[in-house]
């Protein structure tokens, strides 16, 4: 990846507030709203990382500049590339597996104001650990991105932000389908379950969304 340059000029300011509030994901049938906190769990093979990295391929590409917090060495930039993301437009920040350097670095990315999405990968760390996290993390995220530009996107293998995240997901694998017999066998096709954990218009809000293994 190239150098990232933090600061910004006067017309990259002004074309940032002609963004919507409200990025569009046309191929999940997903909108998420700039300023706030959602949340992506599931488990293995679920398609966390592949709609990240659509959302981030659709924000970096419109020119937006986007971090991802890797906590534990889960980021390929050729997956990455090959969504669509461009990585010039990309801060990535490797953190080891060191579950306090992942949290120190989210919590510097949300103070900066200044980027697209902040995807706070949590996938591979243990789990008992992250069930000490405080809640209150969660809840100085949200306040400080309020009213700006930027959204904070987690992923984890469970639920972890709980009543702090707006928008809050669950992604389940319901079947695969196989091109071919025997030992050779061409994956066509799987479909994911996902499922809303908050209230949609004041009632619980559950979908299904089909994908197919080329859209993501």
């Amino acid at each position: 990846m190239r150098n990232l340059s933090l600061v910004k000029t006067l017309t990259h300011l002004k074309e940032e507030r002609k963004h919507s509030e409200e990025i569009l994901l046309e191929s999940a049938g997903l909108a998420f709203t700039r300023g706030t906190l959602a949340e992506i769990a599931g488990g293995p093979s679920s398609g966390k990382t592949s709609l990240l990295l659509s959302l981030l391929g659709k924000l970096t590409r419109a020119g937006e500049v986007c971090a991802v917090v890797d906590s534990s060495g889960g980021f390929d930039p050729y997956s990455a590339v090959a969504s669509g993301v461009e990585l010039e437009n990309l801060l990535w920040v490797r953190c080891g597996g060191d579950i306090e350097k992942a949290f120190m670095a989210a919590d510097y990315l949300v103070q900066a104001k200044g980027f697209g999405a902040v995807w706070l990968n949590l996938n591979g760390l243990p789990k008992h650990k992250l069930r000490m996290v405080p809640k209150t993390y969660w809840y100085r995220y949200r306040t400080r991105i309020k009213e700006t530009p930027t959204i904070i996107l987690v992923t984890s293998e469970e639920p972890v932000t709980g009543s702090a995240s707006q928008q809050a997901f669950t992604l389940t694998r319901e079947r695969v389908t196989w091109l071919g017999q025997g030992r050779h066998k061409l994956l066509e096709a799987f479909w994911l379950n996902m499922h809303s954990r908050k209230e949609f218009y004041g009632k619980p809000f559950l979908t299904k969304i089909e994908f197919d293994y080329e859209d993501i």
